[in-house]
């Protein structure tokens, strides 16, 4: 009966829903006149792939306005130029957001930040009401209570014992499946906190995970499922991790499902199979294991995984670990170049190497990869083509404009939402990338013009390509020089 009980909860909450609503959000925003604000969910909080469900331009009033369907409530991801936050959204809704444009309370980074969105009007009823009035409460708690005085003491583990009491008794009557979830799985992860009389990981599985269904929409359940089952091939004992070792070098899901089903907290076979598309993504690039049996078994995952789900998600792990991995084919782009009369694209490169360099000219960094970049060019400028691909900017001084304008090999200006930025995840400047002559990855992210920790730079890599190139043109002659005395002819 209890079996039942779940299951149609499963059924019912978590499955699809009947019908898919509109969700209305407008807002506004400051600095950001003419960009594009874009609205994205979270295929699956494995991979952390994401799909755009909406976009909008921000009018010249700082006003914007977008409607996105939904099936069920979810987290919903806000991109702004280069900013990020989110809301949680329920189907039929309707949104007035505002988004600063930079975070008040951490430092500002040109290349991106973490904001919070204000909502204004918000009813009580609806779920980001109830989730910020929770966390509001969370924080109050443990600042009261979280310190070193009360976690070495049983006083911290009581008063969270209360605290828990007292959020089930206000919540009691909440009817919102998200949200109880949402409650569940924030008190799972305060049990997690190091003090005396803290429950054992036993404990924590059957009390949070046990019995419950996986929700896989719910962010807070999949972050405490993951984090609970983080490295899990380390954890087991030395047997079960020989099988599991065993299982990898014979490319083998079914033999890996049966090794981790006799740990005591992976006997249901959903969530079994899920922490294993996990674990595997997570070894994947450490040196214990191939990484070819990795992919193998993660694309029978995709095609011949028990669940559906678990099928999407193993094809999306494996399109994450080999979309920009070096040996794959390096994703198209094209660009058009400042005078407007050359397009480039993957193709212009054919035959040859290439060191992309990507760069905002105004951070002060920027200058000192150039000059270290200068020299570089002129040793290898020859077997190499160098590229930099600039991040447009308005704000840039004369003196900047003009020093970068000087760089002798070529240069392209992008936006700041350019295709290409996205599809080679630049996420910070200056960054690197290096492509072969068949356009395929040599090295992503490449090594850059300035020392690493070990003391290399890029110059290693470019000498062996030099010398490459300078072997196979030596025994090209060679082999034709000898032709002249073959008889054969």
């Amino acid at each position: 009966m209890k079996n039942l009980i779940y299951l149609f909860l499963f059924t019912y909450c978590i499955g699809f829903s009947f019908g898919q609503s509109k969700v209305h959000i407008v807002g506004t925003t400051t600095g950001f006149v003419g960009k594009k604000i874009e609205f994205y969910l979270i295929k699956d909080y494995l991979s952390l792939k994401d799909s755009l469900v909406g976009e909008a331009i921000i009018q010249k009033d700082s006003s914007f306005q977008v409607d996105i369907t939904l099936a069920r409530t979810e987290k919903v991801i806000v991109k702004c130029f280069k900013n990020t936050g989110f809301i949680y959204a329920s189907p039929g809704s309707t949104y007035t957001i505002s988004l600063p444009d930079k975070d008040p309370y951490n430092a500002f980074r040109p290349q991106g930040n973490k904001i919070e969105i204000a909502f204004i009007n918000l009813p009580k009823a609806d779920i980001n009401y109830k989730i910020l009035e929770f966390d509001n409460w969370v924080h109050d708690f443990l600042g009261v209570y979280l310190n070193r005085k009360t976690t070495s003491t049983l006083e911290f583990s009581q008063q969270l014992d209360t605290f828990k009491l007292n959020v089930d008794k206000y919540y009691k009557s909440d009817t919102s499946y998200f949200f109880k979830t949402y409650l569940r799985y924030s008190i799972a992860s305060l049990d997690d906190i190091n003090c005396i009389g803290m429950k054992t990981r036993i404990e924590k599985f059957l009390i949070y995970l046990k019995d419950f269904p996986v929700n896989y929409e719910n962010d807070k359940y999949m972050d405490y499922l993951t984090l609970y089952y983080k490295n899990i091939f380390a954890m087991v004992s030395t047997d079960l991790n020989q099988k599991i070792y065993k299982s990898i070098l014979s490319s083998s899901p079914s033999q890996l499902m049966r090794a981790l089903g006799s740990d005591a907290t992976l006997r249901n076979p959903r969530i079994r199979e899920l922490i294993a598309i996990q674990s595997l993504s997570e070894v994947y690039n450490g040196k214990d294991y191939p990484k070819s049996n990795i992919i193998t078994m993660l694309d029978s995952i995709s095609h011949f995984g028990l669940y559906k789900v678990h099928r999407g998600m193993a094809q999306r792990i494996v399109e994450r670990l080999t979309e920009l991995a070096p040996g794959m084919k390096a994703p198209n782009f094209e660009i058009i170049s400042s005078d407007q009369k050359d397009t480039i694209t993957l193709q212009t490169f054919s035959g040859n190497y290439v060191y992309i360099q990507f760069m905002d000219p105004m951070l002060l960094e920027s200058k000192k990869h150039l000059e270290l970049l200068v020299p570089l060019y002129e040793k290898y400028g020859k077997t190499v083509r160098f590229v930099t691909i600039i991040e447009e900017n308005n704000k840039q001084t004369k003196e900047q404009l003009a020093y970068f304008t000087s760089i002798p090999w070529e240069k392209f200006y992008v936006t700041a939402d350019h295709p290409i930025l996205k599809r080679y995840q630049i996420k910070s400047f200056p960054n690197y990338i290096l492509l072969d002559a068949d356009g395929l990855l040599h090295s992503y992210p490449a090594a850059s013009p300035v020392p690493n920790g070990e003391y290399e730079t890029v110059e290693k890599v470019l000498y062996t390509i030099r010398r490459k190139i300078e072997l196979e043109k030596m025994n090209k002659e060679k082999s034709g020089f000898d032709d002249i005395y073959d008889d054969t002819k």
